[in-house]
């Protein structure tokens, strides 16, 4: 945790060089688009990171840090871009200065380096979520609940659960796919068996009156019974000579081959299936795009160990950017998830579908040897294996694409010698001499006795691929389980405190606000309470303005649970722009009231919103820095605080009268445009917002003599007599100061109407910048600590008190 005292900025983004000063305190950088006031936010960003945020990440293409974070006449000179901070470690209390320049971004200089500051920059380092934009903001309440869990995780540093999600989920998968494989090898033994005794149905009565029927002719003890360990041809053994061919097995084998090509109408449908997928897929090319990422970059993410790609060793710029642009990509892909399934159950019916016919292709190739048809059987073991090939084919996508031909035509792929080589192995075996029916009976335990066994095995191997696959299921439901309860458990501290920080901006029209975060396997789902109608989507009814705030509020909450005590520093870039003013001054408490040890980094473009966060006093004066304009060569023209009295010594010092009154005319137009918003001064409305200076001259003088008659009532009516002095004091001061500046009245004129000014000498000026400077104090606390503008607690009639922030100005405006 740190909290930034000064920075300095030099040739980085659109600042050529720029010294700032914020004492750790709350800080607002306010002016027009394009002043430069987000380089700022850059700078801040880099320093701590050595990354940019808005450089990196989903849209950025080739813009990078090391090409485009230099000022752009340093494009070519990366070493002159630097950025310095002077932090302060509250844990510790020291205080040290941070360097980090754009050529060597991944390292930084740190002076004094002790334990304490380096592990607060590193800390630093490993929380880019302390810088945040409006677009950043947003994200968190109008994403796809895929992405918001990612979003949302990624922040918490909970990111890791998806990737572990995504593991567990590839593993019951190939659990599954191994167990169906494994289902396919029992169901076709299961068949060889039935085609081996001739029977219908797998039943132990007729397994073991088929089996007893031949033994007995053998002479050998029948069995009782048949389980999957029983010994089916037991004693009976194949004498020296003899062959354990059974020429009707091996008839039913052949014709059961010769079947299944003639007719195979689950695999047409299931090939029919698939083909169709297939199209849709081809139909749309984003789909396509989408899943062939999403299998490379599932691959990928667990393998993120740096900031170099694991996939094509590109280095990025640090490790965080990586993992959000691979887990962005999956998320795209999330709606091309339930084709992508589609695919796979239609690719696993033909796969079944080969297997089996593969199996069959298997029973028929010993009978081809033994028949002597070699041809014959080195067309069906070359048929196996491109059957076995296509198999290992329909695992992928990319590889099922590939074959969409196959599928359309033949996915069998029977070589033409088959049908007639089979006709011919048919007719071979039938011409074989009539077995004794000693020997049909010894050839038919044999060849039930080896199936018997291939159908154990096969059992057993199904078996162990349920078991792998119910273990890895059980697994992942538990680890979804245990996960969403735990995230359900954080998200509602998150969600009560999101619903609290709403509703104190909000108090006026959603006092009743309430949220909720509902994780669900690695989605979270966000609705929100609409005026007491129900639960929807933020963007369902809510306004932008709602929705910037309701990104805000769940950001602080993220945040605030993150972090806990370690919270004290967040940058903010122009996150509240849609918010109406109302609504901003609640902001502003709820900052400084729930969030009174955090120092809060802001821009805005809205002069009001700036004075509120003055008004309100979660900055002081002195922590504004306001950026009047920009240029390429020169970067934002600004000034700090009260600085700009030193500004214009300075230019007075060096004889530039026209500078000197330029600052002079552009400062009292800012400053007497907050005072007069604080002591509640009428000005005649302009349209154009284009106020002269003289209109608000008027206006706060003639408010500030009001209030003090106000002021002087109220003493008198509680017979108070301290406060009685202090008005007459004030009043005196506000004479003196009145008289002083109407004596420069001339010169305030010139400054208002014309270039007057440009005539006069630095003895004509410097009494002028003196009466403004004097007119100014009026309405400054003397605490130095403050140095905030008075305002007026109450509304105009209804005046309560004019006051400071600080309470050391403290005038009560209520009679008795």
């Amino acid at each position: 945790m740190i909290q930034i005292q000064k920075i300095r900025v030099e040739e980085f983004r659109g600042i050529r060089n720029l010294d700032l000063s914020l004492d750790g305190t709350s800080f607002v950088v306010v002016g027009p688009n394009g002043s430069g006031k987000s380089g700022v936010i850059d700078a801040i960003d880099f320093a701590l990171t050595g990354n940019v945020s808005r450089l990196s990440g989903t849209g950025t293409g080739s813009v990078s840090v090391m090409k485009h974070a230099p000022h752009v006449h340093q494009r070519d000179n990366p070493a002159a871009a630097v950025v310095t901070l002077t932090f302060t470690h509250p844990a510790s209390g020291q205080t040290g200065e941070l360097r980090r320049s754009v050529k060597t971004a991944g390292q930084f200089e740190l002076e004094p380096r002790t334990p304490e500051l380096l592990a607060a920059v590193e800390w630093a380092g490993r929380h880019p979520e302390l810088v945040l934009s409006r677009r950043e903001v947003i994200k968190y309440v109008n994403a796809e609940p895929g992405k918001r869990a990612q979003e949302v995780q990624a922040l918490l540093k909970l990111d890791r659960i998806d990737e572990i999600r995504r593991l567990l989920n590839t593993a019951r998968n190939k659990t599954s796919a191994a167990a169906k494989s494994a289902d396919d090898g029992v169901k076709s033994a299961e068949e060889a068996v039935k085609r081996g005794l001739d029977i219908i149905d797998l039943l132990p009565s007729e397994v073991t009156a088929a089996v007893n029927k031949r033994r007995e002719l053998l002479g050998l003890d029948t069995l009782p019974t048949t389980s999957i360990e029983t010994d089916l041809n037991s004693g009976a053994k194949i004498e020296t000579g003899q062959s354990s061919f059974d020429r009707a097995s091996a008839i039913r084998d052949v014709e059961a081959i010769t079947s299944y090509l003639a007719m195979h109408e689950d695999l047409d449908v299931a090939a029919t299936d698939l083909r169709a997928a297939l199209t849709e897929l081809e139909s749309d090319t984003r789909v396509l795009e989408a899943l062939r990422h999403r299998q490379l970059v599932e691959a990928g993410l667990p393998l993120v160990v740096d900031s170099s790609c694991p996939l094509c060793d590109v280095e990025w710029s640090d490790v965080m950017s990586l993992r959000q642009h691979l887990s962005d990509k999956l998320a795209r892909s999330e709606a091309a998830e339930e084709l992508q399934q589609r695919i796979h159950a239609a690719a696993g019916k033909v796969l079944g579908q080969l297997r089996g016919a593969r199996s069959l292709v298997q029973a028929a190739q010993p009978t081809a040897v033994l028949m002597g048809h070699a041809e014959l059987h080195a067309s069906l073991l070359e048929w196996s294996n491109g059957l076995a090939s296509f198999e290992t084919k329909l695992a992928t996508i990319e590889a099922i694409r590939g074959e969409y031909d196959r599928l359309s035509t033949d996915p069998l792929a029977t070589p033409s010698l088959i049908s007639d080589g089979l006709k011919a192995l048919r007719a071979t075996i039938e011409a074989q001499p009539d077995q004794s029916a000693r020997e049909a009976a010894r050839s038919f335990l044999t060849v039930a006795g080896d199936r018997w066994i291939q159908l154990r095995q096969a059992r057993a191997r199904a078996l162990k691929a349920s078991a792998a696959h119910r273990t890895a299921s059980a697994v992942y439901d538990t680890y979804n389980s245990l996960a969403d309860a735990a995230l359900t458990t954080l998200y509602k501290t998150v969600e009560a405190d999101f619903s609290e920080f709403y509703r104190q901006i909000n108090s006026d029209d959603e006092s009743s606000f309430k949220a909720g975060l509902s994780p669900t396997a690695g989605k979270l789902d966000l609705e929100v309470d609409f005026y007491g109608l129900g639960m929807f989507p933020p963007l369902a009814y809510h306004s932008e303005g709602h929705q910037d705030g309701m990104g805000v509020c769940l950001y602080l909450a993220l945040l605030k649970q993150l972090l806990g005590s370690d919270f004290r520093l967040a940058v903010l870039d122009d996150v509240v722009t849609s918010v109406d003013t109302n609504h901003r001054r609640q902001f502003c408490k709820l900052l400084k009231e729930v969030f009174p040890e955090v120092q809060f980094i802001m821009t805005t473009h809205d002069e009001v919103w700036a004075r509120q966060m003055q008004s309100s006093g979660l900055i002081s004066r002195r922590s504004l820095a306001r950026f009047n304009g920009w240029t390429v060569s020169g970067g934002p023209f600004y000034g700090q605080g009260g600085d700009f009295w030193t500004q214009i010594e300075t230019d007075l010092a060096g004889d530039d009268v026209p500078a000197a009154a330029h600052k002079l005319r552009r400062n009292l137009e800012s400053s007497l445009a907050d005072v007069a918003a604080g002591l509640q001064g009428q000005v005649v409305f302009r349209p154009d917002n284009n106020y002269d200076l003289s209109a608000f001259f008027s206006a706060v003088k003639g408010r500030h003599g009001d209030l003090l008659k106000k002021a002087t009532a109220s003493a008198n009516s509680w017979n108070n007599d301290d406060a009685r002095q202090e008005v007459e004091a004030l009043k005196a001061v506000r004479s003196e100061a009145m008289l002083a500046q109407d004596g420069e009245n001339w010169a305030i004129n010139a400054l208002v109407h014309n270039n007057d000014w440009a005539t006069m000498t630095k003895a004509d000026f410097a009494p002028v910048v003196e009466a403004s400077r004097q007119f100014l104090n009026l309405f400054t606390c003397s605490n130095g600590a403050c140095d905030g503008w008075i305002y007026v607690v109450g509304g105009p009639g209804r005046e309560e008190g004019l006051r400071c922030s600080c309470g050391s100005f403290n005038l009560n405006l209520r009679k008795k």
